[in-house]
């Protein structure tokens, strides 16, 4: 019973999530649009428009043609540019789905489920991100595309197999035992040290679609480690009122956080965690929704996210049986992954307009007599 809570809680979080996420991105490119708009320039669809009709004359031509090769190059923005993504009213609806999503969807699900069944089931974010996507913000998608898609849903449900069912403590003693054997600090403190020489890179001028992915799933999978324990120990709070809390148990120990204050330092720097690793998640996840498509961003960070939190979850919780558990689950394991990278690909293959051979030729025509 506790797994279908746990699914059912994770199911819906994760179709908030991916109508929060489409939301964002629907009101940033509003806010491009509004600002080309009010400068005169030409928008992406108006020049493939462009692009794609009949040229009647010499003079046409030369005009249509002078529309597309602006879009080609980069467009040379004013001081202002387009208004701060916090001024929409869009944006800030689809930040506050994204963190309900969440709150009440995934941080549920992971005090019943381990993080390897909870981070796959983020597919559905992706397929909520894809429907909405090709009718919110005209994201065509095509047969390659949608064959990307089957492969990773067939990737996922290699992982969902052989994922450990269910985790985590059931009374105060294993949840004690759980916390003060984790190595979360450790496991931390290697996680920032990766964070800082990828940061330093992106703000080097390295920037990739990649690089963004993998900061924006590091901090996510911290958010999930810390969530994971925090909603755990709320639950079983509620039953051992006498339960220590988790950030004392790491630095005191069982023994002497029984007796700690209600505000303590450890307390405090969980916060502070928590609140580095949410704003830098979404900080980067929002750089990359700017630069990248949706269908090209979701389904990349997906199967980072997957990897890194699916193995950060295995490594502090210990959620394997023997060796036999061990290799089974990392060799289907890594063939869903596999899958779902492959079938990225496909999502990330861009058609480019081709005109009608008839129009290409008249406009070979009319440049060669110019």
């Amino acid at each position: 019973m506790s797994f279908l809570v746990g699914l059912a809680a994770a199911v819906l979080g994760n179709v908030v999530i991916g109508t929060g996420q489409c939301l964002q991105k629907y009101a940033l490119n509003k806010l491009q649009r509004d600002w080309e708009k009010t400068h005169g320039t030409v928008g992406r669809n108006e020049a493939i428009a462009y692009s794609s009709t009949v040229y009647s004359s010499s003079i046409d031509m030369r005009q249509r043609t002078s529309s597309v090769s602006q879009h080609n190059r980069p467009v040379i923005e004013s001081k202002r540019g387009p208004l701060p993504r916090y001024t929409s009213k869009t944006w800030v609806f689809g930040l506050v789905l994204n963190y309900a999503g969440e709150v009440c969807g995934n941080a549920v699900a992971l005090s019943y489920l381990s993080a390897a069944v909870v981070a796959p089931v983020g597919i559905v974010s992706v397929l909520v991100n894809v429907l909405l996507a090709e009718r919110l913000l005209g994201e065509r998608v095509t047969s390659n595309q949608r064959f990307g898609f089957t492969v990773i849903v067939a990737g996922v449900g290699c992982i969902l197999l052989v994922a450990p069912r269910s985790t985590g403590a059931s009374d105060a003693t294993q949840f004690v035992h759980m916390v003060q054997t984790s190595g979360i600090a450790t496991l931390f403190g290697l996680l920032y040290v990766v964070q800082l020489m990828l940061v330093l890179l992106i703000r080097g001028g390295k920037q990739s679609l990649f690089l963004y992915v993998l900061v924006a799933s590091i901090f996510g999978t911290m958010n999930v480690m810390v969530s994971k324990i925090m909603t755990m120990y709320v639950r079983l709070k509620l039953a051992f009122s006498g339960l220590p809390n988790p950030a004392d148990i790491i630095v005191y120990g069982a023994v002497g956080a029984m007796g700690s204050a209600t505000v303590t330092l450890p307390r405090a720097l969980v916060a502070v965690v928590m609140g580095v690793s949410v704003i830098g998640q979404e900080s980067f996840r929002q750089q990359a929704l700017g630069k990248y498509p949706v269908m090209q961003f979701q389904p990349v960070f997906f199967a980072t996210y997957n990897v890194v939190a699916t193995l950060s979850g295995l490594l502090l919780f210990k959620e394997l049986d023997g060796w036999m558990h061990a290799l089974t689950f990392f060799s289907v394991f890594s063939v869903g992954i596999g899958l779902i990278l492959y079938g990225s690909r496909f999502l990330q293959k861009a058609k480019s307009v081709v005109l009608p051979s008839h129009i290409k030729l008249q406009k070979d025509n009319l440049l060669k007599s110019q």
